[in-house]
């Protein structure tokens, strides 16, 4: 009994500030008893892979002066997710074993930029505070699976695992104080990157037949806080 089968999904997501999971599923394959009597083989493959993009901007202003803010954000959020399987079995049931090999790669990337710009300034006894926050995310997630068993003389399995991580991360903050003004600007940036790969790779042998359980788990994710606190309290000197 020979099968070749590929079967590769791509999917890619374009979105902008909102958090979001995305999975694709790859079903199960079965080499099933064939004439000669052959032992059934399953082999589950599951690849997950999930991508995270949130961030959060407040702006604080103390103090009782009259005030006006202005709050412009540029936020631009990309995902892709790639996964790519290729099984190919020739398992005729004659021998005594299978051989199995298993190749896996797994490479994340999540790129991230934070721009922050503050400016206070002084009209006609009204503060002015205008704050620019841009934001530029770029995950990418690409997973791919070579499966391959035949007939042997025992039972074997080889397996290789690749997994490379990519982290960038720029963060650059402005502020500019005019007027003379006796101010305080506070900006507190959290920012959160996490790439996180995983891989298990399994073979059982049963009564009924064969297993083998391939799982690929991948996890990008590129979250950001900030906050921008302006202190224009009372006794400033104007």
């Amino acid at each position: 009994m020979a099968r070749d089968e590929h079967n590769k999904k791509e999917d890619t997501v374009d979105r902008g500030n909102v958090d979001e999971m995305k999975k694709i599923d790859f079903t199960k394959h079965d080499d099933e008893l064939d004439g000669e009597g052959g032992r059934n083989l399953d082999i589950n493959l599951d690849q997950d892979s999930r991508l995270e993009n949130r961030d959060n901007i407040g702006v604080k202003i103390i103090g009782s002066r009259p005030v006006e803010v202005e709050v412009d954000t540029e936020i631009d959020q990309n995902g892709e997710i790639d996964q790519d399987e290729d099984v190919d079995i020739d398992a005729g049931g004659g021998s005594g074993g299978r051989d199995a090999s298993v190749r896996t790669q797994q490479r994340l990337e999540v790129d991230q930029r934070i721009d922050v710009d503050v400016e206070v300034s002084e009209r006609d006894g009204v503060i002015f505070i205008e704050v620019g926050v841009d934001i530029e995310e770029d995950i990418e997630i690409e997973s791919d699976a070579n499966i391959n068993v035949r007939d042997g003389d025992r039972n074997s399995l080889d397996t290789d695992i690749d997994q490379d991580d990519e982290i960038d991360q720029n963060i650059d903050v402005d502020v500019e104080i005019r007027d003379g003004l006796d101010t305080n600007v506070d900006i507190d940036i959290v920012p959160l990157i996490q790439s996180v790969a995983s891989a298990a790779i399994a073979a059982t042998q049963g009564k009924d037949g064969d297993l083998l359980d391939v799982r690929l788990d991948e996890l990008a994710a590129a979250l950001g806080d900030i906050q921008v606190v302006v202190d224009v309290s009372d006794d400033l000197d104007l």
